[in-house]
């Protein structure tokens, strides 16, 4: 068993790096050469770029479910909330929380969701080689500590008002507590205890200054005349279509999705355990809420209050799911209940199928850069 175990975990190794050789370049060349798209076609490129991003995303979801790390959903139905504009906060406890949500939001039953991402993440992710695929697609990198909150905050509404609403995401993916639940849990329980908050033993106080930001940003409220135009400049100026000065008049945030993750027995998966399929075969679970923007308070201490108030029923759902394996059924927040848990399948051909796709073009891609090459090198010869 131990020697299966070895040899099975050095296969999914040389597997997912292989993937990751061809997969990554081969969406970055073809992303360089369609560059010029953006000067007069903006709207086809972003379209282009997120459906290859939408496929590595399938690569990635790949990985989890040939291990056996299968992904389930209960409480409300988001399926109807694909096209229109969110905001999803979520817990975070592991490495294995990102390719979880990957997993979800490129799963069959969400068609188009993932190449409509706008992601939130740390700036370390950035130095990774799917950071280099976020750059690409527009994700905002976000860089933690106190010195640099304000300017980061900053940066974060420029960067929705320049990114996100000219490329017309859709669902905005935030983890609100701004690190690891195992690394942030003694402090945040210190800072609850000295301040009154509730003390919560499986999820961190979340913090708000993104949220808060993200909301006052894509208000549904009317901006005044004069930021309105000023924006509307801004825009132009960086994409330079009618179709983005358009698109900044109407956008605006119309839902709020708390994910609540859950893993079984409150071990959670990390990336090794995702690329080794060292760990038995389990189930992750999300659990899902949805709020209308409009009804959420967007600033000061009415939003966090909301935020706490989410966070603590966090806690409470999983200690129940850590105790009986499953969720509670809490009252229906909006639109459709949906009980489950429901097992997200996956297309085992669809993604052989994207495998010979990318391995062919990027032997196409090299062909053509040997060629190059060659007819430089014999030139000067």
């Amino acid at each position: 068993m131990a020697i299966y175990t070895v040899v099975r975990a050095i296969f999914r190794t040389l597997f997912v790096l292989f993937n990751n050789l061809y997969a990554i370049p081969t969406y970055l060349v073809w992303m360089a050469i369609l560059r010029p798209l953006l000067i007069n076609h903006p709207g086809l490129f972003n379209k282009i770029e997120g459906l290859g991003y939408s496929w590595l995303l399938h690569f990635v979801a790949s990985w989890l479910w040939t291990g056996g790390y299968t992904l389930a959903e209960c409480g409300d139905d988001v399926t109807d909330l694909v096209d229109s504009e969110c905001l999803v906060i979520g817990n975070h406890q592991s490495t294995a929380d990102v390719p979880m949500l990957m997993y979800f939001c490129s799963n069959d039953s969400k068609p188009r969701l993932a190449r409509n991402l706008y992601w939130v993440m740390d700036v370390m992710f950035k130095y990774t080689n799917f950071g280099w695929v976020s750059s690409v697609h527009g994700d905002f990198f976000i860089r933690q500590g106190q010195d640099t909150r304000q300017t980061q905050l900053i940066e974060l509404k420029s960067h929705l008002q320049q990114v996100y609403i000219p490329r017309d995401r859709k669902w905005i993916l935030l983890f609100p507590e701004g690190g690891f639940f195992w690394k942030r849990k003694e402090s945040s329980q210190a800072y609850a205890r000295k301040h009154g908050y509730p003390v919560l033993e499986h999820v961190t106080l979340p913090r708000i200054g993104a949220m808060q930001t993200i909301m006052e940003t894509l208000s549904p409220k009317p901006l005044s005349p004069s930021s309105s135009t000023n924006n509307i400049h801004a825009v132009a100026n960086s994409f330079g279509d009618a179709e983005s000065i358009h698109l900044k008049k109407e956008k605006h945030l119309k839902w709020i999705i708390d994910i609540t993750i859950a893993y079984p027995k409150g071990k959670p998966l990390d990336l090794l355990h995702m690329i080794f399929g060292s760990l038995e075969p389990c189930q992750t679970v999300m659990h899902f809420r949805r709020y209308r923007a409009e009804d959420v308070a967007r600033t000061g201490d009415a939003l966090l209050k909301w935020m706490y108030d989410r966070w603590a029923e966090k806690d409470r759902l999983l200690a129940h799911f850590y105790e009986t394996g499953k969720f509670p059924i809490l009252p229906i927040s909006e639109g459709i209940r949906n009980d489950g848990p429901k097992t997200l399948p996956l297309k085992w051909w669809w993604y052989s199928l994207l495998n010979v796709v990318f391995f062919l073009s990027a032997c196409l891609h090299l062909y053509i850069a040997s060629a190059v090459v060659s007819a430089f090198l014999d030139f000067f010869s």
